[in-house]
């Protein structure tokens, strides 16, 4: 497992409009779960691509969907040169590496595959690989971070109380027009160079 693929070399531009920066350094300094909540392009992805690069914390991105199953987190037994081999998912890389495991659009997942990261959102920070009988102690650098639009989604996709409760919440909206001026104007240059 490469470390070093997930890490962000470059640093992404972030705006801090609020107290967003500081709110995620304490929360990841207690290692508590953070949701990101706000609409659509507000910034939720490059922000928690900022942090990971400030942190110096590998950032392992799930796009949730609604055919996400649990073994798509987890991980599967696969064949490979007629034999079978476990290979690991993306939230149990997160988990053994120290990574942060940033779920975005987590209402979009199934219900029953959100429900596995449970256990890793709570004191006791484990997680439960039940296909090859390994239970994992998330390592100390490890987080989760959760996105989701709030009221964009129809009612049968809200997050279940049972998992927002985990969470440390963090409110986006669109920034200011002045500081949303400075945003595009910083990303066009970026991306003239």
């Amino acid at each position: 497992m490469n470390k070093n693929f997930y890490m962000i070399e470059k640093e992404p531009y972030y705006l801090n409009t609020k107290n967003e920066v500081s709110m995620f350094k304490a929360a990841y300094a207690g290692r508590l779960p953070v949701m990101l909540k706000g609409p659509t392009g507000c910034g939720k992805t490059r922000f928690v691509e900022y942090m990971a690069h400030s942190l110096n914390c590998p950032l392992i991105t799930i796009a949730c969907h609604e055919d996400l199953f649990a073994s798509d987190l987890i991980g599967r037994f696969l064949l490979k040169n007629d034999e079978t081999v476990w290979c690991d998912g993306p939230l149990t890389k997160a988990v053994r590496m120290g990574a942060i495991c940033y779920l975005d659009e987590v209402v979009e997942a199934r219900k029953d595959t959100t429900v596995v990261i449970h256990p890793l959102t709570d004191n006791r920070r484990i997680l439960h690989v039940d296909k090859n009988g390994e239970t994992l102690n998330a390592h100390k650098n490890f987080l989760v971070v959760i996105s989701y639009n709030p009221g964009y989604q129809s009612v049968i996709k809200d997050l279940k109380q049972s998992t927002r409760q985990r969470f440390i919440a963090i409110n986006f909206n669109y920034p200011p027009f002045s500081k949303e001026v400075e945003i595009v104007a910083k990303k066009g240059r970026l991306r003239l160079k």
